[in-house]
This record gives C-alpha cells, structure tokens and sequence, in this order.
C-alpha cells in the first residue's frame, strides 16, 4: 500500500518550495485560462455555499409560480409580471434612462425579443450555414513507459522544441473530467513543460497500466492513492526531479549535472546542492529547451534507465513502495487552441500533419473537442451552382438516406425553386444535401437555442409519443435576462447525432465475428458483433460564440466577477497583501466598471455570434484495427467524418426547429440593453460612494451585501449559472426568483424602501435585513469574494461588525437579558462573537494537532496503538462538539485530556503541561486581549492570540464596537477602558472561560521564548476543575481500565466491519454516524416480525424481495432504514390528525402544510414495539420505489389490487401520507389526506432528489455531533417531528435559547450542522421581531 512518505519521516518538511507558497497565494479566478471552455464554470469569488441548483431553472421554463413555504414567497407569487420589450430597454439604453431602468426593478416583469430584432427562419432566404469547425481540446496518453504522448512521428524538425519546466511541479492537473484519463490521477500527476503549445505532463502510473487486458484497468477497479490532490506529493515530485537531472546529466545537455543521484535528506534545498536542474546559483526558475533529437533520447531514458534507477534508490526513498508500484508515462494536454480544422483547399495538408503529429502506433488513448459553428445567412442575391460538373457515377436523390421512400432524381428535369421559392433539394449517397445554389450577397446573422425546445435534441430514438424523460441528462444556462434563450451542456450526445458516431465507430474497431472460414466476408456488415466502443462521446455544449470569445484568455471576464463588492469592502483590510489587492481593485472599477469593459470588448460590428456546437470524445486507439491507428486514417475516418455529421439532413434538421436567428450584430448589444437596470443600478452605488473609498473608512455592511446581490444577478445573466444566486439572502430579496422565474430580477421593497430606485436615492432597510434566528447572525452574499480576495481573518472581522452593528439597533430582548444597561448588552455581545471566533481557533489547533500526532498510529499495524489512537479521537470528536470547550465543567475536562495527553509516552496523570506562568485570573487574559488588539496590526502575534487564527482580527473590530458602545453611553477616558475590559469578563464568565492554551514553556536556552500557541500547554485562569468522571477508564485502576478497554476493543471492532451486527434499538438515530457505513440491514430487521403468516403471497414476496435486494450503498435503501427507526421512535403518534377538505390549502402550500401536521396517535393495536416498524416501514419505502419489487409490478398492471397490502400497513400508520411527511415523496393534490393514489395525488422523489437528500442527511449525521439525527430528522421532517423524537429519546435536541445564554448568541458556531438554505425557518428579521414582541405583549 503507498503511504505518506512525510508519517514516515515526519521530521521532513511539508513543504520547503517558495513557488507553492507564492502559488497558494495567487487567486485563480483572475488567472489565464488553464482549462478547457466550460459552459457551467463559475468564478470560485460568486460560488455561493446555498446556490441555487441549475434544475431549479430548467423547471423555472415551465413554472409560472415558486412553491410557496414563506409569506416572502407567497408575495412574489401575488405580484403579477409585467412584459418589457426588448425595444423598450434599447431605448433606455441609448437614451442612457439609468432612473427608468432602476425602476423595472421594484416590480417584476418579463423580457420580450420583439420582432423587430429577429429574423424568421421559415423564408427561401434566410438559411443556415454549418462551419467552419475547429479543434479545441485534445489530451494524449501514451501506451509505453516514456514520453510517447509527446513525440512526433518525424525524423527531424529544426523548429520543433520541447521546454523542460521543473520549478512548477506543484501544479494540478487542469482538466475537472477525470473521465477522460485511463487512470485514476489523484497523487500521480506532473507537469514537467510545453511541447509547442501543448502542456507536457508525466503521470506515474500503477505497472499494471502497461497490461491493457488486466483488471486493473477498468474504471471501476483503478488503483488509487491516498492523496489530496492530483499533483505529486513534494517528495515524490523531488524524486522525479532527481531521474530526470539523472538522465539529463548522462546525456550531457548543456551543463547540467548530477552530483548526489539520491540526496537524503530529500528537500528542495538538497536537490538544489545536488544539480542546477533548478537553477543555477541563487536562480529559483529554469527552463531547458530540448530540442527533437535531445528529447528523443530523454524518452528513450525513461524506457531503459528508470527501472534500474528506482532499483537503486536507497530504502528511505522507497518505504511507501511508490516509486517500486509505479512508473512514468507521458500526458500532453492543450486547451483553448481553437484551430480550423477541414479548411477548403487544404485537406491535404492537414492530413500529413496528423499523420506526423504523434505516432498513434504508441498512443493509448487520445481525447479531444471538436467544434462546429452554426449561423444563419440572411441571402439577398443567389448564384446557381453547376452540378453538371460532379462525376458521372454520382447518384443523386430527392431524400435523406434515412428515409426509405427516397428514390434517384436526375437534374435536367428537377426545377431550381419549388413554387414557394425555396430551393428543391438533393442528396447524396451518404445522405447529405448537396447545394443547387450559392450565396452571393447576405448577412451574417447571430442565434441562439430556444430552450423551451431543446429537450427535442436529446429525445430517446424509440419515444414516440413525446415522453419527456431524455436520453441524455441536461442543463440549461439562459442569457441576458431572457430565461428562455441561452446555452446547454449535457453529460452526453444529442440523440440524432449517436447513430452517426455509432457509424463510425463500427468502421474503426475489429469485430469479434467477421468473415467466413474461406475468409469471403459472408456476414452482413449490420450483423457483425462489436466488442466495447472504441470512440465513445463524453459530453456536449452548445454555447454562443461571443462567450468563448470574452473568456478566450482569461477564466472569466471581469463582468463575471465581485470586483464592485470586493472594492468596496477592502477600505479595512489590513495586511499588505490584501491592502494592495483593495487598490488594485480599486484602481480597476475607477478606470473603467466591469460592465463597461464588458461593452467595450463587444462592441463594433462584425462581433462573433454564431452557435457552437462542441462534442468532447474519447478514442481509445491501442483497440482500434490495427491499420487505422495512424494520423491520416484517424483525420479520414474519425475527425472529417464527426465534424461533417454536423451538416446531416437527421442532425441539421432538429436543430433548426430549436434556434431563434437574431439580426445581425444584435446578440452583443442584447447583453448591454437586458442587463442596464442592473449596470445602471450598480453605476449608481459607484457614482454615490466611490468618493467614500478611504483607508480605514467603514462603508455600510447592508451597501456591500445589496452589491454584492446584484452583482451576483448580473453574473447569472451574462452565464446562466444558478450557483451563483445565493438561496436564503436573494430569494428574500426577489433577486434571484425574479431572474430565474420571470428573467429580469426585481427587487422587494421589503428590502429597498418603495420609490427609492426609480428616484435615485437608494433606501436599504436595514431593519428588514434577514438574520440567523439562532446566531443573529445577518444573511450575506459578499463572503466568497472578501475570503479569497482578502482572507478569511478579513471577512471573519466583516462580519462580527455587521453582527455587532445591526444587534446596536435590533438586539434581542433575550441576549444578556440580566444586564439593565443597553450598551453594556451590546458590548457583551461583541465581545461573544469574538470568542465564538476564539474557539474556533482553538478547536482548530487542538484537532489538527491531535490528528497529527494520531494519524501514524491510525495507519499502521500495532492495534494497541491504534486503538488508543481511536480513544484519543472519539474524545477529541465529543470535545469538539461542546458548546464551551474551555470549561472545567462536567465531562468537557475528561474529553479534553483523553483527547491531548499521549498514555504511551509514560504520561499516567492524564494531566494537561501548565503553563510556566502559573494559574491566572480572568483579568490578566482580558488585559492581554486588549493590549495586543490596540498594537500595530502588522506586529509580531502574540498568546493568547493563535497562528492563523481569525479571533485577532474579530476581536479588534469587536473592541472597536465596544468602544462606540460606551461613548455613546457617555463613558470617556480611561473609563472607556474599563467598560471594555467589564464586558470581556463578563462574557468569560458567560461562557465559562477557565483554562486557554498558550505558548510552549522556556527551556532555559538562549534567545527570545517561543510565541507560538500548542495544544499540550494551557494556562489556568483560576477556575476549580470539576469531578473526574467515574466511568472512564482513564480514572479507574488498572485492573478496571483494562476491562473497559477489552470491552471498547471488542465493541470497536463489531462497530467498525460494514458486515458486522448492529441494532436500530442500541443506536436510534442518537449514535447513528457510528454505523453509516453498516452494509447489513440492523438485527431487528426480520420477516418474522411483520406477522405475514396469514398475508396474501405478493405481500411475503415483497417483504423477501427487499431482504434480498438490499444493498445500503442505494441512497433510497439507506434512506428507508434511517426513516424506520425515526418512524419506530414515533410511537405510538404515528397518525396524521383527522382534518376537513375544506381544510386543505391550495396545492403550491400543501407541502409546508403536510409537514406541519401533528403526529397524533389512536387507539390501535400493536404500535407499542417499535421493532415491526423497523421492518414494515423500511420494506414499504423500498418496494415503492424499486420497480422490480413485487408491488411495483402490480402498480404497473392495468388493474393494480393492492388492498392488503394497504391495509396491513395502513393500521399501523405507514401510508404514504407518512412518507411525504417523513421528506422521502411529495404531496400533489388535495386527497393527500384522503386515500390518496401514489404517482398520482402523491408522487416519489427523483433519483437526482433523492441522492441529494441522502447525501445531505448523511452529512448531518456524521458532521452533528450529539445532534446530527437532530439535524437530520428537522431537515427531511421539519421541526416538531425532529422535537417529539428528542422527547422520545431518539435525537437529542439542540439546546433552547436561555437568558444569557451562549447557544442563544453564537455568531460564529465551529461547524454548521444543518445546511443554512435547507431550515428557512431559522431566518428572521428585526422587523419581524418586533411584531412577534408585541403580539407577546398583549
């Protein structure tokens, strides 16, 4: 097994390479475009953490209203959207009406292209135009050990070049779709330079991958290594540096050398001494050209040396046998290149150069996109072609070859034009339409998808009767505001365009039957059976040329990132880095706005706006016949072949029916006119407060975030990608219901005060400002950009002063109620967000240390080591779960302590190493808190301040609140100092600060004592530890310490085998994270207890058919067990409450209202034992949603009679009803209650829907702590199932708010356990505080 070379010699460094750090530092969204287009890709600065998903808008195409579960909803709902013509906002435009524009916003409306800026396509004159084509992707891997990826397949080339580059190994593999690699890359890949325009990549591979035929070699079963990226760990990558200074040394390349082949120990710093591979000298960087003959032998090298070389290597560089289990194969990959391809005139020139590009005889696979642009011509004057020229033997027809009606037509006789004008058609043999005429003169006119039609394009062949349901999976992107026009991607390719590329296929592959045994090819060509597909599509994109042209150099375009927001947030970044970033930013919105960029770039006539049609494929050339595995064979009858379908009667044709043509150059000015209320709006906030932008200035937090949504909208219209929209913050607003459900955004006056758009003068309302109901937390959209343009220190203090300063004017009564005093309050809270920061970084350093010091014992082979290691980490799991983890009080100690104290190291107290200092009170650390945040923020960090903690940079801000707390409550001089210094204590005491860790004890050596916070060293700030826990083991005598341990070993053990027994009772869903990855149905589970003696026979064989067909890797399957026992915890409520049909809501309510019913429970028999229901209720969810489970047969029969087996279930509460109740179906009628029908009046989830709610359930479950089936039951089940389920001992609930309370008041929690977008109710405003204040009142 390879492991982690750096646990087996810890004592070498992570990483010693100052590329990487400088590489680290760099923000990927702004560099040059390193990866191939992609449709869906978004800026990492707007990716929101509670995105929309991207089916939310291909639904939005057929759904007028969003499902109403909030009153912010339900008002959307009720405004009714006004249409705006396309010619109404170029006229805003041009009149630059940036006041009339601002006020579409405040309703919603609707886009209209009118016609005045389309063409209609159904003229004899208006026709399309297919090409030209391009490549624009290609990615080789070769089939020997060596560099064949990159050789050509050429004697010589005084120009041809490879640029050796050993300074970036850190780099990642740019290519997302690992599917297009025959291996697994993670931890394999290098990137060593260019070839021509190509990178140059090695990828040590498992020797098996030389074996073609070995099992390893199939996706499922590639062997993976342990590694967090797919670079190179540095000390492999520094091994491979060594080969190849190696090999250069003993080719004699220039003046390289090699004077330690196996420096140990093996650093940078080490290779550096060892060859100038590097650099030469003080040199950092080095690149070494080689030319063909020089690279030849280099590949020759890695064929014939490098088996020995590894042979050799000493022992210290093989113990994780990776160097011994793997070996080197070349990778090239060139993206972006966008190249003509099939140019009239210049075939044959194209083939020589495939055929001398590479030598496909030793090329594994070769994946590559091709592109097709599609545009109409819009024909004022025609010239006759002269068919009479084509050959003599040429057949034309008056059809396709699909149709077999067609029949032979001679032209002599066929007329020009039909009686309509439009040209009378003909075909060639293979099918295609070969032109009559020519345009003369025309217009190139622009296109895009109608994606209300595109599902045509991905119909099944044998759907017939017009099913929805596709044959490849796909997204839509929609542009400029539009909601219907835009892009797609798909993870597959368009139906029409499959039996093209089967076609082709088939004539590139050997058969496994062909011919006779007299070798006469006596079995039809359609009958021969075919072994795997050789040329397989990957996916597809059509997209508008103008997006690939934008993006051409960069990632994205500036108009596609947070540049407004991240410029106005920057005036208090205070490292040097961030605050040359701030100016940069700065400087970039003052020059010009993104937008205006954006514009200026499109500007001009004759701007790209074709369609692109780009189809990605995979050639697996080592199985293709063997005289096809060459460059010319694979242009003719692989690349010409592809692009040439594009023009096909079968592809062509429904592609038509789904473009809209606009008039020529009106696609770039679309963006400008659809998208000017929001650049107006954002030119606006510029205009206003650019002036503002100072060092040190404090602009409004609510200004930054209202940007920042806006922002995020105008990226979602010039992309289409609903992860951009944040979920909670813009919904609220309508930003992003009214762009993804009407197209152009609007905007609530709930947040902007009614009138202030369209007169100018913005108005946010700050007391409507949504907040977490439990942290008071506000809502923001700004996070990612500040983060990552910043750093997270610089948006953690963001957003403590945005908490801190909305609670000054919105507090809630129930924060630090005892304090009389309301600044005092307010300080008090202040000073809390700054420790909830504090304890993040505190369990931060305590994990990340602990994990280190256990993580070799985890990974080897000495169980008693290791099964102290687990100890040390459930303690350190349960430690980081507590709410005050620097309290002496009850177990929080003992987890503690189990969790840092190392037992093997002779340490039998269990007793934390005090700090040198002594025990302290409260008041020297308050003091020492104070002291450090009022010192230069640049100085060097001292205790109790952590390194690469955020709690400095929030507590300065916190300090800075506090301060404003007490001059407006009239404190000045010193006494300012005291009021501070009054709340940090106070909130110490709050939170039960007792002990913090601190800085390593003096050795009594020379030189200034360490600053640098440990886990292992703690100051005591005078608190009385608790008493030891009687039932732990580290506080029993050893006789008795050894008993518990035999017992925790042994129940470890069963816990940890996927196949060992486990039991729903012992577990419930309190402890469920320790048996997730259980592959067995719990012992509770039996036929026997479903009392099916006297049932009919589908019911036993339902029942025995889910005993069988289990298999807890199906989400549904999973899913059905944890809701069983959530079912079974129930009891004896099982029962929906009895309710009138007058009722029951309208249907776009009735989901929040089937989820809000009480669980109620009936005088019924049986519904005491909970272990039935584990059972029936798991069994009923998974045959309902199996569909070859007996029950699904008999729903699917034409007089489906499952009367049984709705009774049997029925009595006991497990209906469907239970289920929608429970998240795993969804409501559709009104006889929801009322025996209702399933896949009728009440419907089954998705697969995509139920893999997302399994995925999420499981990551509250494992990510809770005490409280992941909490989290869990209120995600699927809402709030009062998940609450009688704690009352029945079954989750156990987060603790309530509490009159000072930290739970109440937490700003910054260590981890959130409940997605933020998936419980809305846990929002709520000020405003609506308020209300709910007064209806208390009275």
């Amino acid at each position: 097994m390879d492991v982690d070379l750096q646990v087996a010699y810890p004592d070498l460094p992570q990483n010693d390479d100052p590329q990487v750090a400088e590489h680290n530092n760099i923000n990927a969204d702004e560099q040059p475009n390193n990866i191939p287009f992609d449709v869906s890709e978004l800026p990492q600065q707007l990716a929101a953490g509670d995105g929309h998903h991207q089916d939310e808008v291909h639904v939005a195409l057929y759904q007028q209203q969003v499902e109403a579960h909030q009153d912010y909803v339900t008002k959307f709902n009720n405004t009714h959207p006004q249409s705006v013509t396309l010619s109404k906002l170029r006229a805003m435009y041009r009149n630059q009406d940036s006041l009339g524009a601002m006020g579409l916003l405040s309703g919603r409306h609707r886009l209209i292209i009118d016609d005045d800026h389309t063409v209609p396509k159904d003229g004899p004159n208006v026709v399309p135009r297919v090409g030209p084509h391009y490549i624009d992707h290609t990615l080789y891997v070769g089939s020997r050990q060596g560099l064949d990826a990159g050789l050509p397949k050429i004697q010589a080339d005084h120009n041809w070049q490879v640029i050796l580059d050993l300074t970036n190994v850190h780099r990642l593999w740019p290519d997302s779709n690992v599917a297009c690699l025959p291996f697994n890359p993670m931890g394999r890949m290098v990137y060593i330079g260019t070839r021509l325009q190509e990178q140059l990549w090695v990828a040590l591979v498992p020797r098996t991958f030389f074996e073609p035929n070995h099992l390893d070699n199939a996706r499922a079963t590639y062997p993976t290594l342990d590694a967090p990226t797919t670079a190179l760990s540095q000390q492999h990558s520094l091994m491979f540096i060594m080969f190849i200074a190696y090999a250069l040394a003993r080719m004699r390349l220039q003046d390289i050398h090699c004077s330690v082949p196996y420096p140990i120990p093996l650093t940078r710093a080490a290779v550096k001494r060892s060859t100038d591979i590097l650099g030469r000298g003080g040199e950092n960087h080095r690149r070494i050209i080689l030319r063909l003959e020089d690279f030849k032998r280099l590949h020759d090298m890695f064929g014939a040396d490098w088996n020995d070389w590894v042979d050799l290597a000493p022992l210290q560089w093989k113990v994780d046998n990776f160097l011994a289990n793997n070996a080197p194969v070349g990778v090239t990959i060139r993206y972006g290149q966008n190249q003509p391809l099939i140019i009239n005139g210049a075939l044959d020139v194209e083939r020589r150069n495939w055929e001398n590009d590479r030598d496909y005889s030793y090329i594994r696979q070769f994946t590559f996109s091709l592109a097709t642009h599609m545009s109409y011509l819009d024909v004022r004057e025609w010239r006759n072609v002269n068919n009479y020229q084509r050959d003599e033997d040429d057949v034309l027809y008056d059809k396709s070859n699909h149709d077999p009606t067609r029949a032979e037509v001679n032209l002599v006789d066929l007329p020009l034009l039909d009686e309509r004008g439009f040209e009378v058609n003909v075909y060639n043999e293979q099918g295609f339409r070969v032109p009559r005429r020519a345009p003369v003169q025309f217009s190139t006119c622009g296109a895009l998808l109608n994606l209300h039609s595109v599902h045509e394009l991905f119909r099944p062949e044998d759907d017939v009767h017009g099913s929805a349901r596709n044959k490849a999976p796909f997204d839509i992107y929609p542009l400029a505001c539009t909601k219907t026009l835009g892009n797609i991607q798909s993870r597959g390719i368009m139906s029409n365009f499959l039996p093209h590329l089967t076609r082709i296929d088939n004539g590139i592959r050997p058969p496994l039957i062909d011919g006779g045994e007299d070798g006469e090819d006596d079995i039809d060509i359609d009958a021969r059976v075919y072994g795997a597909s050789v040329l397989r599509g990957i996916n597809c994109q059509v997209y508008n040329e103008l997006s690939h042209r934008v993006r051409d150099e960069a990632k994205f375009h500036p108009v596609q990132l947070g540049m407004i927001s991240a410029a106005l947030s920057g005036t208090t970044s205070k490292t040097i880095a961030s605050r040359r970033r701030w100016t940069q930013r700065l400087q970039q919105c003052n020059d010009s706005l993104p937008h205006e960029r954006f514009n200026d770039k499109v500007s001009g006539n004759n701007q790209p706006q074709a369609l692109r049609f780009e189809n990605t494929y995979t050639l697996d050339v080592y199985r293709m016949k063997e005289e096809f595995r060459n460059g010319s064979s694979i242009y003719d009858q692989i690349i010409t072949p592809l692009l040439k379908t594009w023009s096909h009667p079968t592809v062509l044709s429904p592609i038509r029916d789904t473009i809209v043509v606009f008039k020529p150059d009106r696609i770039p000015l679309l963006f400008a006119w659809a998208t000017f209320p929001l650049t107006a709006l954002l030119e606006k906030i510029w205009d206003t407060h650019k002036h503002t932008l100072v060092d040190g200035a404090v602009i409004d937090p609510c200004l930054i975030e209202f940007t920042s949504m806006v922002e995020r909208a105008l990226n979602f219209s010039h992309t289409g990608n609903a992860r951009v929209l944040c979920r909670r913050l813009m919904d609220r607003a309508w930003i992003s219901m009214g762009i993804i459900h009407d197209g152009l955004p609007s905007i609530s006056d709930t947040f902007v005060a009614s009138g202030s758009l369209t007169t100018g003068n913005l108005v946010i309302r700050q007391e409507s400002w949504p907040v977490d109901q439990d942290t008071r937390r506000p809502l923001t959209s700004s996070r990612k950009t500040q983060e990552l343009t910043y750093g997270k220190a610089h948006y953690e203090a963001y957003e403590a002063r945005f908490t801190i300063r909305h609670a000054i004017n919105y507090l809630p009564a129930r924060i630090y109620p005892q304090i009389s005093n309301h600044s005092m309050r307010v300080a008090c809270y202040a000073a809390e967000i700054g420790f909830r920061v504090y304890f993040d970084d505190v369990k931060r350093l305590v994990q990340d240390s602990v994990l280190q010091e256990i993580q070799p014992a985890l990974d080897g082979n000495d169980r008693h080591a290791r099964r102290t290691a687990n100890d040390r980490h459930t303690a350190l799991s349960r430690w980081l779960d507590e709410e005050h983890p620097l309290s002496y009080s009850s177990y929080i100690l003992a987890y503690l302590l189990r969790a840092v104290v190392d037992t093997n190291d002779g340490n039998r107290k269990l007793e934390l190493t005090g700090s040198h200092l002594g025990s302290k009170p409260v008041s020297f650390f308050v003091e020492i808190i104070v002291k450090q945040c009022s010192t230069n923020p640049t100085s060097r960090r001292q205790p109790p301040f952590i390194a690469g903690g955020h709690f400095l940079a929030v507590m300065r801000v916190a300090i800075d609140e506090m301060k404003r707390c007490a001059s407006r409550d009239s404190v000045t001089g010193k006494d300012v100092d005291l009021f501070v210094s009054e709340a940090i204590s106070h909130v110490c005491q709050s939170l039960k600060i007792n002990h913090v860790p601190w800085c390593t004890n003096p050795t009594g050596g020379g030189g200034a004592p360490s600053s640098k916070i440990v886990h292992n060293v703690w100051l005591n700030l005078g608190a009385v530890a608790a008493p030891r826990p009687a039932s732990s083991a580290s506080f029993l005598t050893r006789r008795e310490s050894l008993q518990v341990a035999a017992l925790n070993s042994s129940a470890q053990v069963q816990l940890e085998d996927s196949r060992g027994d486990w039991s729903a009772n012992d577990v419930r869903l309190n402890n469920f994270a320790s048996v997730v990855h259980k592959a067995v149905l719990p012992i509770e589970w039996g036929t026997n207890r479903a009392s099916l003696t006297t049932s009919p026979q589908y019911i036993i064989d339902t029942y025995n058919f889910v005993q069988t067909a289990f298999n807890a890797s199906v989400p549904i399957h999973q899913l059905a067990v944890i809701i069983s026992i959530a079912f079974s915890g129930l009891l004896p409520k099982v029962y929906p409450p009895r309710v009138q049909q007058a009722e029951i809501p309208t249907p776009h309510l009735l989901t929040s209202y089937v989820r809000n019913l009480e669980w109620v429970s009936r005088p019924k028999k049986g519904v005491s034992n909970p272990e039935p229901f584990i059972t029936m209720m798991s069994t009923f969810i998974i045959a309902l949603y199996e569909p070859e489970s007996p029950i699904s047969v008999i729903l699917r029969s034409n007089k489906p009679d499952i009367k049984d087996w709705v009774s049997k279930h029925s009595a006991k509460g497990i209906t469907t009803l239970a289920l929608c109740r429970l998240g795993v179906a969804k409501p559709y009628s009104s006889r929801v209650l009322f025996s209702p029908k399933w896949g009728l009046d009440i419907k089954e989830l998705t697969s995509s829907e139920i893999a997302e709610k399994h995925a999420e359930v499981i990551r509250l479950i494992n990510t809770g702590g005490a409280h992941g089936g909490y989290d869990a039951i209120l995600y699927l089940a809402g709030r009062g199932t998940a609450d009688l389920l704690a009352k029945n001992l079954y989750v156990k609930a987060r603790p309530l708010p509490v009159p000072g309370s930290s739970s109440t008041s937490s700003a910054f929690p260590v981890k959130r356990t409940l997605r933020d977008w998936d419980d809305d109710s846990r929002v709520t405003t000020a405003a609506v505080d308020e209300v709910n204040r007064k209806k208390t009142r009275s």
